[in-house]
């Protein structure tokens, strides 16, 4: 969101390559009230974001140490 009026969505990054080298989408859509909603959603993900390796993760990764060892090649 910008400006309170303008939402900018799509698959678009902002490197160089995306403009001038991958297949991006962009989509500028001028509208306050879908500002408005855009804004209230990502405040919502936001606020729930687990930031960090999650526990979830570090138990997955646990689980692949377990089975595939620290990767560590010795010998």
């Amino acid at each position: 969101m910008i400006d309170k009026r303008k939402v900018i969505t799509g698959s678009f990054n902002w490197p160089p390559a995306a403009a001038h080298t991958n297949d991006e989408t962009l989509l500028v859509i001028h509208s306050p009230q879908l500002a408005k909603h855009f804004t209230r959603e990502m405040d919502r993900l936001w606020d729930t974001a687990e930031l960090g390796i999650t526990p979830h993760l570090q138990r997955k990764h646990a689980r692949q140490l377990i089975k595939c060892g620290d990767g560590v090649e010795r010998g």
